[in-house]
């Protein structure tokens, strides 16, 4: 979240928007003097409306709430971080079901005791309809201890016994929810943190991700970490920063900004495979804390160089982000970090960003995950395209080329996610938006969603005004999860707000296009992080990829969706597992999900 002036010699252009665009765009160019008739109008997609805001029908009354409301009011850095949301499938009914982190508040003398709300988890029972099962399956924390304040939910299977876990994490703690049986025909959730090893040595976890990183089979962990706040000292607790005047001429305090406080390392488990973890953080190959370094808020997990092996790549705060290539061997995990030679952990003017959301796709159709991050006001969202061989990662900073810099630098990016909203072919990109300070000078504290089309090779164009009704007002956006909450093949968005209630938007774009979608399975449910999927149709090839965290705080469904275009055949999809071997199908139908099992030679039809 920098505050920093633009790189000198940069020249700010102020970019005139139709009177279509739903949303508010100013660009940066490239330096030199702006010509005499001007910057060229923003070209924006127009078309028929690719989202409806079902909310109101879903029955969730849900809001993450950060604590602001306090008079006099604190206006901590802790406020400013929000939270996320997890999709996934949680009873094995074949519909993805809501879990919603509930955020904190404060309580004490002075009010400086950090406490947390519950999260709750909403049941999908179909029809974009959904009911509150949070005491049924037991999301309650062990020996009904008070829930802390948390920011991020990562589903994932750490026990491989096919059924998904959870982890959610939050200030000063992470509780580790296995996936059990009720009793009774159900599913409900059991707080296995102390008994897994995870109840000790987390200051502040923000994102985190599963990927088996050693080879094994089974789920290691990684875990942001973010800034050594806490009351009782300046140092930690800073109350002097100022950056706005009242009407009065008098100058606003305000959240500090992240510069103000030192980083913290990011945190690595691995799994023993017994239900417990050890911390292998010390010789994992992870930075150190510090000042100026290690402030960690997004993470996205896949295999970026194709040896088989899922590497981290770590969206830090103001400070440089991370890519950690995995180097580890069967039982000991090890990562070199490589952002800097890899070309990934500055902007294009070689200076760090408050990157926030993260996630990897192929826009540009070269078979190789890029990587995506947003960033801060006063800052492009950066795109990373990947140039990588197996013996050296490296990309290229491509925002530029590709019409992402048409967004300007009034936004402050949180969760986001590359999806084929239209099945056409070409993965776009969602984003959420708003801002982390209370009184922002330059930008708005609510801000609207975008949507970035990809007209093709990572050609994107704005089309926010095809964002139906809740692309019309701001919000205070944070966590988002593309989800296909209706098993149509449409990939619909849930997102997490600050201190408003979450909003369900189902994907309406118009029909006329094919598509298949696919849930991976390993052998004997090994985790699957670091496969790919190549599908050839049509006289194309697309390649999707299994990863692990992603967007901002949240998870999203991990089902492996392509879009087709006309295509109504698909003339082969070849599957690479992570331990190297691969296997190839023909004959794939369309317009449906199947399950591509590791080892089996039959797709199966998934559950509905």
């Amino acid at each position: 979240m920098s505050r920093r002036t633009l790189a000198a010699g940069a020249a700010v252009l102020v970019l005139l928007v139709a009177a279509a665009v739903a949303i508010p765009l100013a660009g940066c160019g490239s330096s030199g003097p702006t010509p005499p008739s001007g910057p060229p109008p923003v070209v924006v997609d127009t078309g028929p409306d690719l989202f409806e805001d079902v909310t109101a029908k879903t029955g969730i009354r849900f809001s993450y709430r950060n604590g602001e409301e306090l008079d006099p009011p604190h206006l901590s850095i802790l406020e400013s971080l929000g939270g996320g949301l997890a999709a996934f499938d949680y009873d094995g009914d074949g519909l993805l079901d809501l879990l919603l982190v509930g955020g904190g508040h404060y309580g004490g003398k002075d009010h400086q005791d950090v406490l947390g709300h519950p999260c709750k988890l909403f049941r999908n029972t179909g029809g974009f309809k959904f009911e509150d099962v949070s005491d049924k399956a037991g999301l309650t924390l062990a020996d009904k201890t008070p829930w802390f304040y948390s920011h991020a939910a990562t589903a994932g299977d750490f026990d491989n016994d096919g059924w998904p876990d959870v982890l959610v994490t939050g200030y000063r703690h992470v509780a580790l929810f296995r996936n059990v049986s009720d009793g009774k025909g159900g599913r409900k959730f059991e707080d296995v943190t102390a008994k897994a090893g995870l109840d000790k040595g987390v200051t502040w976890a923000t994102s985190a991700g599963w990927a088996d990183f050693d080879g094994d089979g089974f789920a290691d962990l990684y875990v942001c970490q973010y800034v050594d706040w806490g009351f009782g000292s300046p140092r930690t607790h800073p109350t002097d920063c100022f950056y706005a005047k009242d009407e009065n001429n008098k100058e606003i305090r305000d959240v500090c900004p992240p510069k103000r406080f030192d980083g913290l390392q990011a945190l690595v488990f691995r799994n023993t495979g017994g239900g417990t973890f050890d911390n292998v953080t010390a010789t994992a190959g992870i930075r150190d804390g510090g000042p100026g370094v290690s402030k960690g808020l997004g993470v996205v997990i896949a295999d970026v160089n194709a040896d088989g092996k899922p590497d981290v790549y770590a969206a830090n705060d103001t400070v440089p982000n991370f890519l950690y290539v995995n180097k580890s061997a069967r039982g000991k995990i090890l990562f070199e970090e490589l952002g800097m030679k890899a070309a990934v952990a500055l902007d294009g003017g070689a200076s760090p960003n408050g990157s926030m959301g993260t996630d990897a796709g192929d826009p540009f159709g070269s078979g190789k995950p890029s990587l995506f991050c947003t960033n801060y006001e006063g800052e492009s969202h950066a795109l990373y395209e990947n140039a990588s061989s197996p013996q050296r990662a490296f990309f290229i900073y491509a925002t530029p080329k590709t019409g992402m810099d048409v967004l300007g630098q009034k936004f402050v990016g949180w969760g986001t996610g590359f999806v084929d909203l239209d099945h056409d072919g070409w993965e776009d990109l969602f984003i959420t938006n708003g801002h982390a300070i209370r009184y922002p000078k330059t930008a708005d504290r609510a801000q609207k969603p975008v949507i970035m089309r990809n007209l093709g090779a990572g050609e994107f164009r704005v089309a926010s005004g095809r964002g139906g009704d809740y692309f019309t007002q701001p919000h205070l956006g944070r966590g988002l999860a593309l989800a296909d909450f209706d098993n149509d093949g449409s990939v619909d968005v849930a997102i997490c707000h600050t201190n408003e209630p979450v909003a369900v938007l189902r994907n309406v774009a118009p029909a006329g296009h094919h598509w298949v979608g696919f849930t991976l399975k390993g052998a004997k449910n090994a985790d699957v992080v670091g496969a790919r999927v190549r599908l050839t149709a049509g006289g194309r090839t697309q390649t999707r990829f299994a990863k692990g965290g992603g967007s901002y705080a949240s998870t999203p469904d991990r089902r492996l969706v392509f879009g087709l275009g006309k295509a109504d055949k698909i003339d082969t999809v070849t599957v690479e597992w992570p331990d190297g071997k691969k296997q190839e199908f023909k004959d794939v139908p369309t317009d449906k999900y199947l399950v591509l099992t590791q080892g089996e030679t039959e797709l199966k039809p998934a559950v509905r």
